[in-house]
């Protein structure tokens, strides 16, 4: 089913749009077609266990820590992060100290007669595993190095238990990748092939599992930039290739980073002996922001049941997801009246049955929140597949163009979330006020969605959008 290789369809869904920021501004906000206006009841507090309309239970509302839920103080040296779990969910959106996420797993690989074990295709919503983005950036919003932390995403090397903590910088040196309590991510150097640091029995599957993980064995170049671009060469030294929105200007068009990395996290063969870049998986980030709110988007493909881990039908998993976070706005800050009317993208993947191929796709969002009624209207807007193909590779299936979906404003006070319908899919959206109130109203939001239809279509995202003068 697979039209070109993973991580080339990744590369062709960055250049899309020209830019390669997945934002087309081909419909101006408001002009598209709505889907659905129907809203689903769905749980702001605490945790729902059902899907829409299916009469979840809901935990309570209390939160895990028993504060606020004011901004979260990042690790020292650490300028923007999504911070730890609340241990809060409604639905598939999970809430985290300075955001909230969703993400979901590949699902081919779970099928009794799949035959094709290099690659995974699929996407199922779910709330398991974690994800955390902490982020490095200059006083102007300029991004220069991410740490992607990914954690409990069910990859089992020895077929048993979870793998050790993704730590991924995207750097292009060799290196062994490591995280203290404080700052971003360090590189220290690889220890020699013959160091009994490299423990791992073949024929015992005895070894330390951490020794093999977030291992940089091949550099590479930095992507190119143009030498005046003082924020765009710090980026790429870093691995990061940075395009800049047009934001500052009044516009609506986030910057952006992106970046890939082929890993070998697994592999045992030791330093000097690793066969080659990708042996055992990939892993792709994007990143959009304005002043204060981000959202992000991350796949990491992984080697499982490794033999010499001692698994056992060795083959490859997929999982993404998607992060909104930043610096939050007070929830004492918020009025109490009043409306305000943002607007931006959106940018995820969908499956057309949820068990083939994954595509990318963006979206036009505009929110209009009623801070009387304690609500947020989102508009998902011109829903497209961001990538271009051929009318042969087209998909019969698609997501609808739009839809409209009210969410009451929940526990944290600065959070919107609840279930949503498009189309015939439902599911559930969230989002969260960034930035000190200017004037009245917070300047940003950004959120996500995951949704799941009838016919097995589904579809999970993140979105970003600034307040516009109406």
């Amino acid at each position: 089913m697979a039209r070109v290789s993973v991580i080339a369809a990744l590369l062709i869904g960055l250049a899309a749009c020209g830019d390669g920021s997945g934002v087309s501004g081909v419909t101006a906000l408001g002009t598209s077609s709505t889907g659905n206006s129907s809203m689903v009841n769905g749980s702001t507090n605490g945790t729902n266990s059902g899907g829409p309309n299916s009469g979840g239970t809901n935990s309570g509302g209390t939160n895990s820590d028993g504060t606020t839920h004011q901004q979260s103080p990042c690790p020292t040296g650490v300028s923007a992060c999504s911070g730890d779990a609340l241990g809060v969910s409604v639905g598939t959106i999970q809430l985290t100290k300075n955001g909230l996420q969703t993400m979901g797993f590949s699902t081919s690989d779970l099928l009794p007669n799949n035959s094709n074990t290099a690659e995974a295709f699929g996407l199922l919503p779910t709330n398991e595993g974690f994800a955390e983005l902490r982020v490095l950036h200059d006083d102007d919003a300029n991004i220069s190095a991410v740490d992607l932390l990914l954690s409990q995403l069910k990859l089992f090397w020895d077929g048993r238990t979870e793998r050790p903590r993704v730590i991924e910088n995207f750097g292009l040196k060799r290196g062994r990748v490591q995280l203290a309590e404080q700052g971003m991510s360090t590189l220290l150097a690889l220890l020699p092939q013959v160091d009994p640091f490299w423990d791992n029995n073949a024929s015992t599957f005895a070894g330390t599992k951490d020794h093999y993980a977030n291992n940089h064995y091949f550099e590479r170049p930095a992507p190119t930039c143009d030498s005046s671009d003082t924020a765009c060469v710090t980026a790429a030294n870093n691995g990061l290739r940075l395009l800049a929105g047009n934001w500052r200007n009044g516009g609506l068009k986030p910057s952006q980073i992106s970046a890939t990395r082929l890993h070998e996290d697994g592999a045992t063969q030791g330093p000097d002996q690793m066969p080659f870049a990708g042996f055992k998986g990939y892993r792709d980030l994007w990143n959009w922001n304005y002043r204060y709110a981000h959202v992000a988007g991350w796949v990491t493909k992984d080697t499982i049941n490794i033999q010499e881990w001692g698994g056992g039908r060795e083959h490859n998993k997929e999982r993404r997801g998607a992060i909104a976070f930043g610096q939050l706005t007070d929830p004492a800050s918020l009025p109490s009246s009043g409306t305000a009317t943002y607007q931006g993208y959106a940018r995820g993947w969908y499956s057309p049955d949820g068990q083939t191929e994954v595509y990318p796709v963006a979206a036009d969002v505009e929110v209009t929140v009623d801070f009387s009624a304690k609500q947020a209207t989102l508009r998902l807007l011109n829903v497209r597949i961001d990538e271009v193909l051929p009318a042969s590779k087209e998909p019969r299936s698609k997501l609808t163009v739009g839809s409209t979906n009210v969410l009451p404003f929940g526990t944290p006070g600065n959070t919107a979330i609840g279930g949503i319908v498009h189309g015939d899919a439902a599911g559930y959206a969230g989002l969260r006020f960034f930035g000190p109130v200017d004037g009245t109203t917070p300047p940003e939001l950004a959120g996500s969605v995951s949704i799941r239809g009838l016919s097995g279509i589904t579809a999970i995202g993140g979105f970003i959008a600034r307040r516009v003068v109406q």
